[in-house]
């Protein structure tokens, strides 16, 4: 599947079904856009973002899949990348900034449970100066689901000026389960401001005991835990269609 939106376009929005293709996502130069792909199965999407253009690509995973994303930034480009993982998952994204005054954010929900495996993998790759763009990931893992969450920030030989950052957030439902949170830096040239951190933290029985002492029974807490924890990213996500979509899908599996 290709799909292409022409110069200086602005406030395209386009809603596709996705399973077992490739995608071609074209910005060229000025355009402005959002895709919003709901997708499953063997996934490969691509997508080149021209000179002064911005794009936003929303990637919602309800089914198992394994999915590979790149992106290939030029001049003053913008991305946004924002995937949702609610199933067993290989995925891997890779965005490179190739020209100067590029920006490129990743924000990543994730949350496994019963004993399904993610492996999620999120980097931003400078190679053009004065780069700039932030890695969020933030997920959830229950009962005895295992993740491993790889971040990293790599900043070539031309990437002098580069401001990022990278945090990988993880809450751990049960003692049970099992998170690998992987940050790392890579940083080549010099005049860059870079870190990252990682944080994996549990939900206790005095947490619990907070709900219950106010008539909360326990599966609510977890639930409330869950949307609450996650909320920060949904409400970044500007299209309406594709945030609602994304709350329901997190609220639906919270009850499972």
């Amino acid at each position: 599947m290709n799909i292409g939106f022409s110069r200086h376009t602005s406030q395209v929005v386009q809603h596709h079904h996705i399973c077992d293709e490739q995608v071609c996502i074209q910005a060229e130069e000025g355009a402005s856009a959002t895709v919003f792909l709901m997708v499953s199965g063997l996934v490969d999407i691509v997508a080149h973002v021209k000179k002064h253009a911005t794009l936003t690509v929303i990637c919602l995973q309800v089914h198992e899949a394994t999915i590979t994303q790149r992106s290939i930034l030029a001049d003053s480009a913008t991305i946004r990348w924002q995937n949702v993982s609610l199933a067993p998952v290989k995925h891997t994204l890779e965005s490179r900034v190739e020209g100067p005054h590029t920006r490129s954010d990743i924000d990543w929900i994730f949350y496994a449970q019963g004993s399904e495996q993610q492996r999620i993998s999120a980097s931003n790759v400078f190679e053009g100066s004065n780069g700039s763009g932030d890695i969020v990931l933030r997920g959830i893992a229950k009962d005895t689901a295992h993740v491993v969450c790889n971040g990293l920030i790599n900043i070539g030989l031309k990437g002098s000026g580069t401001d990022t950052y990278l945090t990988e957030d993880v809450l751990m439902l049960d003692r049970t389960a099992k998170v690998d949170a992987i940050p790392g830096l890579e940083i080549k040239t010099n005049d860059v401001k870079a870190s990252h951190s990682a944080t994996v933290s549990k939900v206790t029985d005095e947490d619990l005991f907070y709900f219950a002492s106010r008539g909360v029974d326990h599966a609510t807490a977890r639930q409330m835990y869950i949307v609450g924890f996650l909320a920060d990213i949904t409400k970044s996500i500007a299209n309406e269609e594709a945030r609602i979509a994304v709350q329901n899908a997190i609220e639906l599996r919270a009850k499972s």
